[in-house]
């Protein structure tokens, strides 16, 4: 994971929205502090707003309707500010690893940076959705 700390984090394997009993296993984990969070969730939101506002302005030039531009152009304001919040929520990056498929029983790779709690991932065998939450 970019050379940046990892430690082993004990983590809850289950299937989203079941009532199956999940397995705990321990998974490469880096955990965020509040300041790269906030870097983070600023750049997304910094990247998002900025994609969304020069295509707003870009299609009132391109299609002269006053309609898109006046519904493109909140939408952008808001979008960013969205994917920022959203970012600042993740607490955590997964680590590259492997699991087994709490459906299937085959084997998983976890992708490497995944975001989480409660991390989420589609089984490429069965295509259920897998959810890594912290153990308590």
């Amino acid at each position: 994971m970019n050379g940046l700390p990892v430690e082993p984090t004990s983590i809850r394997i289950g299937v989203m929205d079941s009532r199956r009993l999940e397995v705990v296993a321990t998974l490469p984990a880096r955990h965020l502090g509040v300041g790269e969070r906030l870097w983070r969730a600023f750049k997304r939101m910094a990247v998002v707003s900025f994609v969304g506002l020069l295509c707003a302005n870009m299609m009132i030039l391109v299609l002269p309707v006053p309609h898109l531009h006046l519904c493109s152009l909140p939408l952008a304001i808001i979008l960013g500010p969205l994917v920022g919040y959203l970012t600042w929520r993740d607490s955590a990056l997964m680590g590259k690893s492997e699991i087994a498929c709490p459906r299937c029983s085959e084997e998983l790779v976890v992708p490497d940076q995944l975001p989480g709690w409660p991390a989420r991932f589609n089984c490429e065998h069965c295509g259920i959705m897998v959810e890594l939450k912290l153990a308590r």
